[in-house]
């Protein structure tokens, strides 16, 4: 009896150890060197007028207050590093224990926030304000003809708010260019086309679905380069 009690009580000190060590905070110093480093979604947590007027560059917003906060964090990559952060640390902190309890492994949480970070003098973007999406609303019947009338298409599932995203647009731009007339090159933001995200089962972005034939193909979740890319459409023509 006594074996089963330390027992347990070894293994209910190494939940709370393996808890504590989920998410690590740390200070301004230490999460710049990791933004600079650590191949990680950098996510700012605080309200979109918080974020208009400074945040650190490449990161995505998504506001803790947002009521569909938890669905768009289901979205971003768990394999990934997060590096979170809002004003003064405990909103980032409360999402980064939320994350922490729904998949995301390497989590690390700037201690005392956008104040901290100011305070050291480290660099902030005063524009970039999240804008209105200006992607197309498809119905099922409409993305449906879009595939029956391009022989070949690829998807590229994304969202205004997701800095991975943004980073893929150049690729994207170049990939409409340079296969012109050979498959078509469709964005789909996943805020706008609920029903066509959910109907394709898409749960990560920036994701990318290539149909032929109306058919789907290939598929690939997260950043991914031009090579690798247009070597998929490639494949397919």
């Amino acid at each position: 009896m006594k074996r089963i009690g330390l027992t347990f009580i070894l293994l209910v000190a190494l939940l709370i150890e393996m808890k504590a060590q989920a998410v690590q905070n740390v200070d301004a110093t230490k999460f710049k060197q990791l933004i600079e480093s650590e191949d990680a979604i950098l996510l700012d947590v605080r309200t979109p007028d918080e974020y208009s007027r400074g945040h650190i560059k490449n990161s995505t917003s998504i506001n803790i207050a947002d009521p569909e906060f938890a669905s768009k964090i289901s979205m971003l990559q768990k394999n990934k590093t997060i590096l979170i952060y809002c004003g003064s640390g405990g909103r980032s902190l409360s999402a980064a224990n939320y994350m922490s309890q729904n998949g995301f492994k390497n989590i690390y949480n700037l201690q005392h926030g956008m104040m901290e970070w100011n305070q050291q003098g480290f660099a902030s973007e005063q524009s970039g304000q999240v804008v209105a999406s200006s992607s197309t609303a498809f119905t099922e019947q409409s993305f449906g003809k879009l595939l029956k009338d391009n022989k070949l298409v690829l998807v590229d599932f994304n969202a205004v708010w997701c800095a991975p995203c943004k980073a893929m647009m150049p690729v994207i731009d170049k990939l409409t260019v340079d296969f012109k007339g050979k498959a078509k090159v469709e964005k789909v933001d996943i805020e706008v086309n609920k029903v066509i995200t959910a109907a394709y089962q898409v749960q990560t972005i920036p994701g990318f679905v290539l149909f032929k034939d109306g058919k789907k193909v290939w598929s690939f979740n997260g950043v991914i380069s031009y090579d690798d890319l247009a070597l998929a459409i490639k494949k397919f023509i």
